[in-house]
């Protein structure tokens, strides 16, 4: 088994520590004067994932000036697709619906083709289950001493349960409602808000703590949270009955879709350009950068999420709930081993490829993107919980091994037939330090109204600042406010 690589973008150590060491000294005090008349332009954006992207083509449309500047080496911020593989399987943002108006019209607009998913779509739902290495049939759940369900929901499947409880007893009413003070009381844990609805531990267990979609298990995140998340996927496939298509992604993979975007700014992005400190004051802004670069401005929109933002060095500095919010709301760790199998092992042993357990290798997905909906073009290795979190803690290699080392352990016809095609740790991007955001009990109630409060002259987008969407549309979403936001400056 090869070891796949992780690009990872290393920032000067002299220069970091020189500023770490300056204490209260200004970051501007590290660069001559003439320095930071270069690169002028009328707005900064940091980040070339489709919040900064959406912003920037907004403010270019008004006529402004922006540049648009990344850390990575690469477009797309959270949107990867990985091309070397076939299918070109993505490391985030994995497919959108219809209902993702503003992804749609972006990926149309600036010529991105999209292809229908639909026919591949019945294949994602064909999944063997596996509890403490015991293979249950979809057929034998009903009746199975491990299922936990209540008598009239015995035939729903773990991973369908909590979609179809929360469809049925969600609260909220509208997709702004998760921040509304008269909702507050349901800022607690998940696990506590599905107690209160009488869910037991077994249950909790078995329908969110195998696979989490956010934090570690329900103790970890809001209630809150998880029932906005699940209004607006119950909102998305309310915008997709009757309409035949029920999911896209883009031609060479999502990441086509910045990449497209990109492609139609006037000023090129401006690549391996990590932030180490933003500086605001009465006359302007200056973007500090690893290398030494400095860009200057009149405002800047930031897209970083928190568990980044809080690295940087900003002046001023944050104030109280803003200050709060920035330094405690955290992205979800999640890990990705994308495999490509030499023989179709599932054809032998005669099950579906597609794994849902609660041992190291996590969710396996199969990806059916090839010119036959049926063909299965690799297989993807969803870790999460507390099995990610051991995963950013060793060596990629001892990670990765131990992961095709279960796949062949339960699937014995697998063995010697896996090739690691990638690996991804979103907890060790240096640019993300994890995926989407995660609002723990208790936060969202304190500080989601200030998360993306402008701050000097600073501006906030990210879909962890969306109020109405999540995901990607929430990542266009958020753009969208932090451009308007800016125009009503100018």
């Amino acid at each position: 088994m090869s070891k796949p690589t992780n690009t990872r973008i290393t920032t000067p150590l002299t220069r970091r520590s020189v500023l770490r060491g300056l204490g209260a000294a200004s970051v501007a005090a590290t660069t001559p004067r003439w320095a930071r008349a270069q690169n002028r332009s009328d707005v900064i954006v940091i980040g070339a994932g489709l919040s900064g992207l959406g912003a920037a083509l907004m403010l270019q449309d008004a006529g402004v000036n922006v540049q648009v500047i990344e850390g990575r080496n690469r477009i797309g911020g959270r949107i990867e697709s990985f091309r070397h593989i076939p299918g070109n399987p993505e490391a985030g943002g994995t497919a959108f619906g219809p209902g993702y108006a503003r992804l749609v019209e972006a990926a149309k607009k600036h010529g991105a083709p999209l292809i229908d998913i639909t026919p591949m779509t019945p294949y994602f739902f064909q999944r063997q289950l596996i509890i403490d290495d015991e293979f249950i049939a979809n057929a034998d759940w009903a009746e199975h001493p491990r299922n936990p369900f209540p008598a009239a929901a015995r035939k729903t499947m773990p991973w369908m349960y909590l979609p179809m409880l929360l469809a049925r007893a969600n609260p909220l009413q509208s997709s702004e409602a998760w921040r509304a003070p008269a909702h507050a009381d349901l800022d607690v844990s998940l696990h506590e808000f599905l107690h209160r609805i009488e869910q037991s531990d077994d249950t909790i267990d078995i329908a969110y703590n195998m696979s989490p979609q956010w934090a570690r298990s329900a103790h970890g995140v809001s209630a809150l949270m998880a029932l906005s998340a699940h209004y607006f996927a119950n909102i998305q496939r309310t915008l997709t009955t009757g309409n035949p298509i029920k999911g896209y992604t883009a031609v060479g993979g999502n990441q086509s879709i910045p990449e497209a975007m990109a492609g139609s700014l006037r000023n090129e992005v401006r690549l391996n350009q990590p932030v180490i400190g933003i500086r605001s004051d009465s006359t302007g802004a200056e973007v500090h950068c690893a290398d030494g670069t400095i860009y200057r401005a009149g405002r800047v929109i930031c897209s970083l999420p928190c568990s980044v933002l809080r690295r940087i060095r900003i002046e001023p500095r944050f104030t109280g709930l803003q200050a709060r919010a920035v330094d405690m709301l955290d992205s979800q760790v999640i890990n990705q081993v994308h495999i490509v199998a030499k023989k179709p092992f599932w054809e032998e042993d005669g099950m579906s490829a597609n794994m849902y357990t609660n041992s190291m290798c996590g969710t396996v997905v199969a990806e059916h993107k090839g010119d036959d909906p049926a063909d299965i073009t690799s297989l993807t290795a969803w870790i999460r919980g507390h099995r990610a979190a051991w995963m950013d803690q060793v060596d990629d290699s001892v990670g990765i091994a131990a992961v095709i080392a279960d796949i062949e352990r339960l699937r014995p016809a697998a063995k010697g037939l896996l090739e690691v095609a990638a690996y991804k740790s979103w907890y060790r991007d240096p640019f993300a330090s994890g995926d989407w955001a995660v609002w723990r009990p208790g936060q969202i109630s304190k500080f989601a109204t200030s998360v993306a409060a402008p701050h000097a002259r600073v501006h906030f987008c990210g879909e962890h600042t969306a109020v109405s969407n999540r995901g990607m549309e929430g990542a266009m979403e958020s753009g969208e406010r932090a451009a308007f936001e800016v125009l009503d400056t100018i």
